[in-house]
């Protein structure tokens, strides 16, 4: 049985602690549940309560939520904090990434919106069991760290080959490998095949310095969950597990690029930077058409290339960034 969450909910908003609390009620996961209406009362449960998980709004009477969250950062409390407010509020959600904040709420959110963080939270603290399988020791040890850098609780265990990691997965259950392609002897995909016979849940993210679509194809088709090439981050792995495990991942902040832009996705917001001219856009998105709204641009000065001629492009790399992040339906 799952452990019981300590929650805290921090609004003085009546109908965002009503959304919140229907949430916890649907959810499957145990919940100790407290709230509070005042940022100064929110700032003395942070520190003294052990909340385990926290919805705090913005803006509050007595202390705003960001300073309660601030505070409490400077004692060490290292609690789960989702924080919230309506659109638009870029200072607050840059805030709220400096504070490590989970995610960021825009109001009106729904009871799928909070449920999903909840449920989000109780995977990613159950121990999940990491398999790294290298013929390098090197790179076990570099993959080990990065794995260990997730937002997940990680149990890890490594191996040089393919035949030592069947032996292990018929001696143990994991709940994801990291599996090099390239190994001598029994290669990445026949490992693959062979783990899924032993364990058929178990999702197996391939691992390769190089790129090679083919190699890919093979893997995908194989069944592996997600393919990651060397050398990889401790947010590649946040996103491979949300994904693998079914999981949302968080909006607050994905970063990427596209030829000839910069992204940013915070919260509801998208900015795209012009490499060539420097121009920014900027765009509230929605997930229900039109999803880019409120466009801004920010020209870049004494530019040759008008923002007008670019802002087609950005518009259209801003809709294929949102859907490659599975923020909006493809």
């Amino acid at each position: 049985m799952p452990c019981t969450i300590s929650m805290l909910i921090a609004d003085d908003s009546s109908v965002a602690q009503d959304i919140l609390s229907e949430a916890v009620r649907l959810s499957k996961v145990p919940v100790r549940l407290s709230k509070t209406d005042n940022g100064r009362d929110c700032l003395t449960l942070l520190n003294g309560a052990n909340i385990d998980l926290a919805f705090v709004d913005v803006h509050m009477p007595e202390l705003s939520g960001t300073e309660a969250v601030w505070s409490a950062r400077k004692q060490g409390i290292q609690s789960f904090v989702t924080l919230m407010s309506t659109p638009p509020a870029p200072e607050a959600v840059e805030l709220a990434i400096r504070l490590h904040a989970y995610e960021f709420l825009f109001k009106p959110f729904a009871v799928a919106d909070a449920l999903a963080i909840i449920n989000t939270y109780s995977r990613i603290t159950a121990p999940t069991r990491i398999l790294i399988v290298d013929d390098s020791s090197t790179v076990r040890q570099i993959v080990q760290k990065i794995v260990h850098g997730s937002v997940f609780n990680c149990e890890v265990s490594d191996a040089s080959d393919g035949n030592t990691a069947l032996n292990y997965a018929r001696a143990s259950p994991f709940d994801a490998v990291f599996l090099d392609c390239n190994m001598p002897g029994l290669s990445g995909i026949a490992t693959m095949t062979q783990l899924h016979l032993i364990q058929p849940a178990l999702k197996i993210v391939m691992i390769s310095a190089e790129r090679s679509r083919a190699t890919e194809d093979a893997a995908f088709d194989g069944g592996a969950c997600a393919f990651l090439h060397k050398p990889f981050t401790s947010e590649d792995v946040d996103h491979v597990l949300h994904s693998a495990f079914g999981l949302r991942s968080p909006n607050l902040k994905l970063k990427g690029s596209e030829p000839g832009f910069d992204v940013a996705i915070e919260g509801s917001t998208i900015r795209l930077a012009h490499k060539l001219s420097g121009h920014i856009f900027e765009y509230l998105w929605c997930e229900r058409p039109p999803y880019l709204r409120n466009a801004v641009v920010r020209p870049a000065p004494a530019c040759a290339v008008s923002a007008t001629h670019v802002a087609p492009a950005a518009a259209k790399t801003a809709l294929q960034q949102l859907r490659s992040a599975r923020l909006l339906a493809a």
